[in-house]
């Protein structure tokens, strides 16, 4: 209920909000009147919550001002309240506002304190007289100066973070659209040259969290940041953009864009230049071109690829069907939507890839669709990456898809899953070094990618390093231990190292993790086989396949498990049969150290030729040169 307005005291503070001051006893408290102003809208509204909006429309009624400043100020009231982490007087409520929660009692003005502007009306009028003079000349100094030839030009800002736009319109529906203006935009700003832009995932983790304004810019190493908040009623769309300068949170520009949903691909264009000439950024002909496309004029297909990529990003079964329906929705609206095309190819491998649909209807569709993309759009980055994916893992055409993605990166040099893929053809090569430092760069590009970072370690396992791998899967665990897949990848390197208990503990927390997986469950298989657990190891192979009834088992899995156990003739029915089905993992079949056992029959080499795969690795078996060293040292790594 909200309480009279006067004059407050709560614990030791009182609060004078006509005044602007806060005390604390007899002290005043160091907060800007701002701040005092935020503090006094919450506790004339005790117990109750209230909007930003609904501060911000009242602390800066004449002002376009972002969150990030408000946000900033409850900072700093919170430190001056001591209210820290417990939210003991100011307490935030998730995706609605604040609510001012501390008991209240009013409180007599203070004595012998004058309001400063009541202090400034009673000036003597010579004294006035004096200050006005005072003040005309220094507005005449000000206006020659301004007409100086020294006065300095704007500094040009070289980094910047465009933090995930702000979904104010009350419905988890809309997240799609805030979430994907934000990811366009990071897009648009990555094609200026002259601008360091902070990936996707680097800002994301921030996503929801109230950080104040220089902790961000210290964390992220930018001179700018960017802030969005967007609303959605109906088919009307209003965003406010707010650029901030994060060591004096001045803001350096800001506009309010209000369009119909159907203005969409307009709305999404505009902002990119809006900001780029905001930063005082040089942008070439060809950077200004690629700031200002995005591949379709129709707004509700970009809406439904915004869709499509919100989804593919969550990364789950489920998830990408989803993605691929809206791509293909969006297709139908535009045919020549070259975006749409790379994510329907996109979406296809990466389906036929983990196993979720048959070999044969990933490869049909995705080649097809990342051909018509390069067709409607040869200067796009994301096209030759879909291409150079599907020839990598459908066709195991090295060189194809290593040309590929040169291209993608000659486009977009910081594209970072082109680097990421680029490792997987120097890995298949065996140019394990090389593979590690492109996954390095990839990482690079996208820190907090978690795949990213586990391809180094893969890279790593594949080249021998053990101690490498471990090292940097643990990394991994380090900032999620919830993400299976680093449980499989650190257990095949504990097991490759002779690690055995340590091994079997982690492939146990990865199907603890990942469910009812077949490919974990094989990996388990593997550790059992190389522990010398071959009864445990063929309870695995023949559990897989009882299931492969009704879940689809990679004939690849069942054929690591019989090589870990040296089962050459089983090892190469289920090779044959993976073969056969076109199984994509076996582009890295020359390199994978689960088949060193067999490498040496001359099965091995036959199949090699028949899929046209070049024995063109730097040593005729994976890299051995950890195994000679004490396994008591990885043990101790994470015992």
């Amino acid at each position: 209920m909200p309480v009279p307005h006067g004059n407050y005291q709560f614990g030791e503070f009182r609060l004078y909000p006509e005044e602007k001051v806060l005390f604390r006893g007899d002290r005043v408290v160091e907060v800007t009147p701002k701040a005092v102003d935020v503090l006094s809208a919450l506790v004339e509204n005790a117990g109750e919550i209230v909007s930003k909006e609904d501060i911000i429309r009242r602390v800066w009624p004449d002002s376009f001002v972002e969150e990030a400043n408000l946000s900033h100020h409850i900072f700093k009231l919170r430190k001056a309240l001591d209210d820290g982490d417990g939210r003991k007087v100011i307490e935030t409520v998730p995706k609605r506002g604040y609510r001012f929660v501390a008991q209240l009692r009013p409180v007599s003005p203070p004595i012998g304190f004058e309001n400063p502007t009541r202090k400034r009306q009673r000036l003597p009028v010579a004294i006035a007289v004096g200050v006005l003079s005072v003040l005309f000349l220094a507005g005449g100094w000000f206006v020659y100066s301004r007409r100086a030839p020294t006065a300095p030009a704007a500094v040009a800002i070289r980094s910047i973070a465009v933090m995930p736009f702000a979904n104010e319109s009350g419905s988890d529906a809309v997240e799609y659209l805030s979430d994907g203006m934000t990811e366009t935009l990071i897009n648009s700003l990555s094609e200026v040259p002259t601008l360091s832009v902070k990936s996707r995932s680097a800002v994301f983790k921030y996503k929801g969290r109230d950080v104040a304004v220089p902790t961000l810019g210290s964390e992220l190493g930018v001179q700018a940041i960017l802030y969005g908040r967007l609303t959605l009623r109906d088919d009307d769309l209003t965003l406010f953009l707010s650029l901030i300068e994060p060591r004096t949170e001045n803001q350096i520009w800001g506009k309010q864009y209000v369009r119909k949903l159907s203005d969409l691909v307009d709305l999404q264009n505009e902002i990119g230049g809006d900001v780029a000439k905001s930063l005082e950024a040089r942008l070439t002909a060809t950077s200004e071109e690629r700031l200002s496309k995005n591949y379709s004029k129709k707004g509700e297909a970009y809406r439904l690829y915004l869709l499509g990529d919100y989804y593919w990003a969550k990364f789950t079964k489920e998830n990408f069907l989803k993605a691929k329906k809206y791509f293909e929705e969006a297709i139908a609206i535009d045919p020549n939507y070259a975006l749409a095309y790379t994510g329907v190819a996109n979406t296809y491998s990466v389906l036929g890839v983990n196993g979720h649909i048959p070999v044969a209807e990933a490869r049909a569709n995705s080649g097809a669709a990342a051909e018509r993309a390069i067709q409607l759009a040869p200067d796009l980055a994301e096209a030759h990456l879909a291409l150079g994916a599907y020839k990598l893992f459908f066709e195991w055409d090295l060189d194809a898809a290593e040309n590929d993605f040169k291209h993608s990166m000659d486009l977009d040099p910081d594209y970072a899953v082109a680097h990421e893929l680029m490792a997987y053809v120097l890995r298949a090569r065996g140019r394990h070094e090389e593979a590690v430092t492109e996954a390095k760069r990839a990482n690079e590009l996208d820190p907090l990618n978690l795949l990213i970072l586990g391809d180094i370690g893969t890279c790593y396992r594949f080249g021998g390093q053990l101690q490498n791998s471990i090292d940097v899967q643990n990394r991994l665990i380090d900032m999620d231990p919830n993400f299976a897949d680093v449980h499989f990848e650190i257990a095949l390197a504990y097991a490759q190292a002779g690690d055995h208990e340590i091994a079997l503990r982690e492939i146990m927390k990865g199907l603890e993790l990942a469910g009812d997986n077949t490919h974990m469950k094989a990996g388990l298989g593997v550790v059992y086989a190389r522990a010398g657990r071959n009864a445990s190891a063929e309870k695995v192979i023949d559990d897989l396949l009882a299931g492969s009834n009704v879940r689809y088992v990679s004939p690849m899995d069942i054929a690591l498990i019989y090589s870990a156990l040296n089962d050459r003739d089983n090892a190469f029915i289920w090779l044959e049969k993976a073969y056969a089905e076109g199984s994509p993992w076996l582009f890295e079949l020359n390199v994978t150290p689960e088949f060193d056992a067999i490498r040496a029959d001359p099965r091995f080499n036959g199949l090699l030729n028949r899929m046209g795969l070049k024995k063109d690795r730097e040593d005729g078996g994976s890299n051995t040169s950890f195994r000679s060293k004490s396994t008591a040292h990885v043990r101790n790594v994470r015992a």
